[in-house]
């Protein structure tokens, strides 16, 4: 097999970082959709009552069931055509749109209650849109110290809106549980592809040359923040302040790796 010329190589190197440039454009309007619908929502059930009504009802519930057409039209014809790269795409995004409706409708239907769906989705769609374009742009590691800091700040956030309530204090502190299983589990899962020099299941996830004490450091921290924030409510606003802080360092430091 021939090899490439270094043009040739060139106009190869300049379409995949066209393309990628083009999925994180993607990914951003995305998110910046996302958040305007997001908005329109919430100004309708903190409106007049006839609004919230309207808005709980029925414009969710059928948003909810076109969002789960939409899912169901993207996977049928993503499978059933995935040899066709053209539509591979464009069912990709279908699907994606229709699980954001059916999810965000469901959770602001079944969590109406002083409208702490509609709050909640507000605050954690920025959230995976930042995730998604950290995913795109930087090191695998970096998404996942990013993701792990991220989930942290927004389960110490809703413990500290939660404790004083009586519907919600319960149902929070087991998200908490979960959340900090979770974080115990990917470090296990992290220990697991050291050991296999960065593939887990013989698949690559980080490369050779990974730092993992910062991987460690930044799951250690996630997992004590959220253990003191489920045990001491009241010290949630000064974690948030922690882990924001960290958040900073731990993108300014990736950054610094890919110059």
């Amino acid at each position: 097999m021939a090899k490439k010329s270094i043009s040739e190589k060139r106009a190869d190197r300049e379409q995949a970082e066209n393309q990628a440039l083009r999925r994180v454009f993607n990914v951003f309007l995305l998110g910046l959709a996302a958040e305007v619908y997001l908005f329109l929502v919430y100004r309708a059930v903190t409106g007049s009552i006839d609004a919230m009504l309207l808005c709980y009802q029925t414009v969710l519930p059928v948003l909810s069931w076109l969002g789960l057409a939409m899912l169901a039209v993207g996977a049928v014809v993503g499978y059933v055509k995935r040899a066709d790269r053209k539509l591979r795409a464009p069912m990709a995004y279908l699907g994606s749109i229709g699980l954001f409706l059916a999810l965000s409708g469901l959770i602001m239907t079944m969590f109406s209650n002083d409208n702490r769906g509609v709050t909640t989705m507000c605050v954690l769609v920025p959230i995976l849109a930042v995730l998604g374009l950290v995913f795109l742009l930087y090191q695998h590691e970096c998404f996942l110290c990013t993701a792990a800091l991220s989930g942290a700040l927004f389960a110490v956030w809703a413990m500290g809106n939660a404790a004083n309530s009586l519907i919600w204090r319960v149902p929070v502190i087991v998200g908490m549980v979960v959340a900090a299983a979770l974080l115990a589990v990917i470090a296990a899962l992290v220990h697991k592809a050291r050991q296999s020099e960065g593939k887990l299941w013989k698949v690559r996830v980080f490369p050779v040359e990974c730092d993992y004490r910062v991987i460690y450091g930044v799951l250690a921290i996630a997992f004590v923040c959220v253990l003191a924030a489920m045990i001491f409510p009241a010290i949630s606003y000064y974690l948030m302040w922690a882990l924001g802080i960290l958040l900073f360092a731990e993108l300014v430091l990736y950054t610094t790796k890919l110059m």
